[in-house]
């Protein structure tokens, strides 16, 4: 190890040129090793980059030598322009960065390595952003801040001294309009459960509670045994929990899993698969039993799973519907062969057409869901944990018929982009997608390591619908609750999950926007022209169920057709179009 770690060392500081190929592996105390990889470096890998990088990128800042970047980003409109800001912390800040340059910074009481929750959690109508602090340094402290970067009244909090370890999840848990923060914490060899008020006050004394180890995942929230109140699953590393908002377990829970199968990372997803109201739980674990698995909500196995994933495995989930039928993506590392390391499956454990994918390198990150070559069908976008040893990582995008990567990929990020993957948006609003992607550099040690942000031009047209998923569980509020839009395959044809209607339409300064719901939801609504470029925003808020109305000021646009979408976090809900005369 010393000798790979003196090549290594070597290559990045004095900026050799070497093809070796190198794999950077994570390990459950959130610790990075690397080895080399046996044989030639694939020839479809030894390009450069294809896309040229936004003006000004790629940002660099100095890294922890101990902990790096997992989860990537969070993209949100936090100050009311056409384009998403880019959160992401670097040691021990949070930074916003607009396109153009840097709008705030957060200094944080100790290092960050997940992204931050971003939601309306006081209903006063702009985003607040929710960062956990990992606590390596004495200080454990959960931010909520403003759009600005302030502190929201009643912030920071401290979880009794407990570490946080990964980033919270946002939900409406008692229907009051404002969100609740759910999060783990490590006490000692036990977890910890809490759950805060958006003031940072406790949300009930029955928080928190106590889980047999160490914390393993960020909660997911839903109503998995549809009673008509939320409920909260969470893993410790030897165990599965449901827990109802009183604290106690819900029947089947806990599930014990250890120690051959064990969690660390793999945070799940709930989603009714059947669309007969219970939720499913949808998730992996590792160690010498690892597993891809789906499970009911009294947390026993469904049929046909679960999936041995024969090799260690970090992925978090990614769960679209692809033609009318929900698919679930999940990944696993590899060893120094080409081997099968990207998996799709229907409900039932089917493998989708054109699925596994086999290549080199495996990938552990967020798996994203989008158009990006432009040819109104979706591919599937996902990091790698190899890199060359003269310093940059991998992207890759794959078609999701089975006929190969996308032209002009692999993308060649400066650092490994191991457990990260990439974000898609329009972030400068000039109608063509944008790829978001952290990175970081090694050196153990023996120089400063540094963490990039990194922003291509993908150089085809973007629109909200061309992207089903980009970001850690799908959403901004991290809650896991998934009610994915139901698309063809391709991105041109996309069926909403509810009707919504303008009137009047033609219009001229305002239209009313009539849609129903059936049960209660967060919700955003946004008005864009032809090209998908947003021209503003109702901010996310919480709706009842049942018919609802919303006046759209359409503030002296110029003539011409636009679309009015409404939106659960990334996931489109219903759009229709509106003439403006």
């Amino acid at each position: 190890m010393k000798r790979l770690i003196l090549l290594l060392t070597a290559a990045f500081l004095a900026g050799q040129s070497s093809a070796q190929l190198m794999r950077a592996r994570i390990h459950e105390d959130f610790s990075i090793t690397v080895e080399e990889v046996q044989g030639p470096v694939p020839a479809e890998f030894r390009g450069g980059n294809n896309f040229e990088q936004l003006p000004g990128f790629p940002k660099g800042y100095p890294a922890s030598p101990n902990l790096k970047n997992f989860r990537n980003v969070a993209l949100a409109n936090l100050d009311d322009d056409a384009g998403d800001e880019i959160l992401w912390p670097a040691g021990n800040r949070l930074f916003a960065y607009r396109h153009d340059g840097l709008l705030w910074e957060k200094v944080l009481s100790s290092e960050a390595i997940y992204p931050p929750a971003v939601a309306d959690i006081d209903n006063d109508g702009a985003l607040e952003i929710v960062q956990a602090a990992f606590g390596l340094q004495g200080a454990p402290l959960l931010y909520a801040l403003e759009a600005d970067g302030s502190d929201v009244p009643g912030w920071p909090a401290s979880l009794d001294g407990n570490r946080i370890f990964y980033s919270p999840a946002l939900s409406d848990l008692d229907g009051n309009g404002t969100l609740e923060i759910v999060v783990c914490a490590r006490s000692g060899s036990i977890g910890r459960v809490y759950v805060l008020n958006a003031d940072g006050s406790a949300f009930s004394e029955h928080w928190p509670v106590e889980l047999d180890s160490g914390p393993a995942t960020t909660p997911s929230v839903g109503d998995i045994d549809l009673n008509g109140v939320k409920d909260i699953v969470v893993h410790s590393g030897l165990a599965r929990y449901a827990f109802s908002l009183d604290g106690e377990l819900l029947p089947g829970f806990p599930v014990g899993t250890g120690p051959e199968t064990v969690h660390t990372y793999q945070s799940p997803v709930l989603i009714d698969l059947e669309n007969d109201g219970p939720l499913e739980i949808v998730g992996a674990a590792h160690g010498d039993a690892p597993e891809f698995f789906v499970t009911d909500n009294h947390g026993d196995y469904r049929s046909g799973w679960p999936k041995p994933a024969e090799v260690w495995t970090y992925t978090t989930p990614t769960v679209v519907e692809l033609d009318g039928e929900p698919t679930i993506f999940m990944c696993r590392r590899i060893g120094d062969t080409p081997a099968d390391m990207l998996y799709a499956w229907d409900a039932e454990g089917n493998l989708r057409e054109g699925f596994p994918i086999n290549k080199s390198g495996g990938n552990e990150g967020i798996i994203s869901i989008a158009d990006v070559d432009g040819d109104e069908t979706f591919e599937v976008v996902f990091g790698s944990d190899l890199f060359t040893a003269d310093g940059p990582g991998f992207l890759h995008a794959y078609e999701l018929d089975g006929s190969g990567e996308v032209e002009g990929f692999p993308l060649r990020p400066r650092g490994i982009n191991a457990m990260n993957g990439a974000a898609l948006s329009d972030i400068n609003n000039d109608g063509m997608m944008d790829l978001i992607a952290v990175s970081y550099t090694l050196t153990f040690g023996m120089g400063i390591d540094s963490v990039y942000l990194h922003a291509y031009n993908l150089n085809v047209p973007y629109s909200p619908e061309r992207v089903l998923w980009s970001t850690y569980k799908g959403s901004n509020t991290r809650d896991g609750l998934l009610t994915p839009q139901s698309v063809s395959g391709t991105a041109a044809q996309n069926s909403p999950l509810i009707e919504i209607r303008a009137s009047p339409n033609p219009a001229h300064s305002e239209t009313l926007l009539s849609f129903s719901l059936e049960q209660p939801t967060e919700a955003s609504i946004h008005l864009s022209d032809v090209l998908g470029r947003e021209q503003q925003q109702l901010l996310a808020r919480y709706w009842a169920a049942g018919p609802q109305q919303a006046r759209i000021p359409l503030n002296n646009l110029p003539a011409g057709l636009y679309w009015i979408s409404v939106r659960n976090g990334d996931k489109l809900l219903g759009r229709t179009p509106v003439l403006i005369r």
